[in-house]
């Protein structure tokens, strides 16, 4: 199996996936957990005037700056602008407006006494504290000015950046097209979750979990399980193909004489890579055809998961202007061995110290997949690095 370094296969399929990607214009109300295709611009500034952050009394702050409870500075009140109303007023120096919490400031204001601080009597405000300039106020553009880039290229877009968008008046934004996802598992092994599970046979993990994490990016739009037969394998990539943007294959993908998924993919399409220089996940492939993507992954559970995890979706947010979530630096519990010339992926388990958080090793096989649920994270070890010593920084991606 002639494979490559770990940084040069993500590399290799973020720029697969670049080709394949479109974009699409959406309601903003239809763009929960969406990447975003472009910068988006504020059109306005927000908010769209100054106002108050508290219920009181708007006036300039000039008019306070001697004020205290012994000597009150006394203001002439000229009226009130209620909630959501719009005002021309002005005020000159020694006057004064009641506003209420998000209301307007009459021009010429820009301190806000608030209303226990002040006190009313026949048409006159006594303020009994001094204010400094902005003080209780929010002025136009302060959150966001007009042409600021508000939202960039490949952020996802959660709750707040909805909120953000609707308050700026933006009702539709450019984003990647969900990519559609063909899911195979192969292997005479395997029979369904819901079947008898005879001596000598497992049951299929893969698909599952597989088309699980692909439904948060993607949309699935097939699955299926193909014992180690090559022509009901082709079938079934043809199959994929003609339905999907991607297929993903699961299994056959080691150096065995049951192991088709090269020869497939061969078949189908131009092959980028035949293997990754990362322990778990050395039987990683991929390969491009007509516009479409086919993807190898381990048939072991544990390194499907990883593989999956670490090169296809680090490739898929890359090639969006995305990433992962940013690792965690925590310190290695003990000893940390290296994947001697492979970059290696380490499941941990962290716990909190007094002053620190600790990475603790899950040492398994790959055929293990309780370790998958143990694990709060992985650690990533470049193929140069031959080890970690205990104590000493570790960068952890959780999951």
């Amino acid at each position: 199996m002639n494979v490559i370094p770990y940084a040069l296969a993500v590399e290799k399929l973020t720029d697969a996936f670049g080709k394949i990607l479109v974009t699409e214009t959406v309601p903003v109300s239809c763009a929960m957990a969406r990447i975003l295709a472009c910068d988006v611009y504020s059109p306005e500034d927000f908010p769209p005037f100054d106002r108050s952050t508290v219920d009181g009394y708007a006036h300039s702050y000039k008019d306070s700056s001697a004020a205290s409870a012994a000597v009150p500075s006394v203001l002439t009140l000229k009226g009130e602008v209620a909630m959501g109303e719009y005002t021309e007023a002005r005020i000159n120096s020694g006057e004064c407006f009641y506003v209420p919490t998000g209301a307007m400031l009459p021009a010429g204001a820009d301190a806000v006494t608030m209303i226990e601080n002040a006190e009313v009597s026949n048409g006159e405000v006594y303020v009994s504290s001094s204010l400094h300039r902005g003080e209780n106020v929010v002025f136009k553009g302060a959150d966001v000015h007009v042409g600021e880039t508000v939202i960039r290229r490949g952020e996802r877009l959660l709750s707040p950046e909805i909120g953000l968008l609707c308050s700026l008046g933006i009702n539709f934004v450019r984003v990647y097209k969900k990519l559609s996802f063909y899911v195979v598992s192969t292997g005479d092994e395997l029979v369904a979750p819901d079947e008898e599970c005879q001596k000598g046979k497992i049951r299929d993990t893969n698909t599952a979990v597989l088309t699980a994490e692909l439904s948060g990016i993607g949309n699935v739009v097939g699955a299926m399980t193909v014992n180690d037969d090559y022509n009901k394998l082709s079938a079934t990539v043809r199959k994929g193909l003609s339905e999907a943007d991607v297929v993903i294959l699961s299994g056959g993908s080691s150096v065995g004489k049951a192991d088709y998924t090269a020869k497939l993919f061969s078949e189908y399409g131009r092959p980028l890579f035949g293997g990754v220089a990362v322990k778990p996940g050395k039987p990683t492939l991929a390969a491009e055809a007509d516009n479409k993507l086919l993807i190898g992954l381990p048939g072991h559970p544990m390194a499907a998961f990883t593989s999956y995890r670490l090169i296809v979706l680090r490739a898929l947010l890359n090639a969006c202007g995305s990433d992962t979530e940013p690792p965690v630096v925590c310190r290695a519990a003990k000893n940390f061995p290296g994947g001697r010339g492979r970059s290696a992926v380490i499941p941990v388990r962290l716990v909190n110290k007094d002053e620190f958080t600790a990475a603790e090793p899950l040492f398994y096989k790959s055929g293990m997949l309780s370790v998958i649920s143990s694990a709060d994270g992985f650690a990533l070890l470049p193929d140069y690095v031959e080890g970690v010593p205990a104590g000493a920084p570790l960068e952890v991606y959780r999951i």
